[in-house]
């Protein structure tokens, strides 16, 4: 099984190298066969429209300083025409899910840290309140499981009320639950007997939910190995973490989407993660389905 996942080159433009990494994990896949890649065609900017603040909108988009480098990336028109693409890639993806039943990947960043005023984090647009955005129809639940709390996704559940977030992480970055948000912090000293806790909570809260679409953020950051990481978690309990979402979409028959996020070790270890998200994702997607 090959899972349908969404890419464009324009994702990765070499100028950044937070962004030029996703080329390596598509790279990665695709060698290993684990994908059937699909090209992401980008968003058109009027979909965006009323979505983050109509100023900081109009000047991410013109290129108009300093709001435009906001979010910490130095704007360009490139970073601009990346970030529409890969938000593209993520209605399409989630389409994609929705219409057949299943799972599909956008070889994106969720873009979490940023919130209704204005970029933040490295993430210009916030691609994972968009799918609520666009889909006002449809109760989108994230599950957000990057080293750092999804404080974007968080303010934007209190302000669209087809969107719900867990957040499960060990760096708070403002994150503390609220109107339709739940935050799990996470202690190195807890340890993953806590996180997996923490995902059983996240399992409840769909069953209350029942979500149109499970959003994944399967953040390479908590690694151990990772600079940024407070989680320090093993390759093995990653694994296990993404084993953990998967299943629990494909048990419910609940259409699910994924991206991948954080990871900042060498292109080609993050490469390596986000290729055992996939492989969990392979493995719970082919497990048969109890009647």
């Amino acid at each position: 099984m090959r899972i349908p996942a969404y890419f464009s080159a324009a994702y990765a433009p070499d100028e950044v190298p937070l962004l030029a990494r996703l080329g390596t994990t598509r790279d990665r896949l695709q060698r290993l066969g684990l994908v059937d890649l699909h090209e992401a065609a980008p968003l058109d900017p009027a979909a965006l429209d009323g979505l983050h603040d109509a100023a900081y909108l109009q000047a991410f988009l013109a290129g108009i300083e300093p709001m435009a480098s906001r979010q910490g990336i130095r704007w360009s028109p490139r970073v601009r025409d990346a970030t529409l693409a890969m938000l593209g890639g993520q209605l399409q993806a989630a389409q994609h899910a929705i219409e057949r039943g299943g799972i599909a990947m956008n070889i994106a960043r969720g873009f979490h840290h940023a919130h209704p005023a204005a970029g933040s984090g490295f993430c210009p647009v916030n691609g994972l309140a968009l799918l609520a955005h666009a889909m006002p129809g449809r109760r989108i639940l994230v599950i957000d499981c990057d080293e750092h709390g999804g404080n974007g996704t968080e303010e934007f559940a209190a302000r669209l009320p087809n969107l719900h977030a867990v957040s499960i992480f060990g760096t708070r970055f403002g994150c503390r639950g609220g109107v339709r948000s739940w935050a799990h912090h996470i202690t190195r000293e807890q340890g993953f007997p806590a996180y997996l806790d923490a995902l059983r909570q996240a399992a409840s809260l769909v069953l209350q939910v029942t979500p149109d679409l499970l959003v994944y953020q399967a953040g390479a950051d908590c690694h151990r190995d990772d600079p940024k990481s407070q989680l320090r978690l093993s390759t093995t309990e990653m694994f296990q973490r993404d084993l953990a979402v998967f299943r629990l979409a494909r048990r419910r028959r609940i259409p699910l989407l994924f991206v991948v996020a954080g990871g900042y070790q060498s292109a080609d270890r993050v490469a390596y993660l986000n290729s055992n998200t996939v492989r969990a994702a392979r493995h719970a997607w082919q497990e048969p389905i109890a009647p």
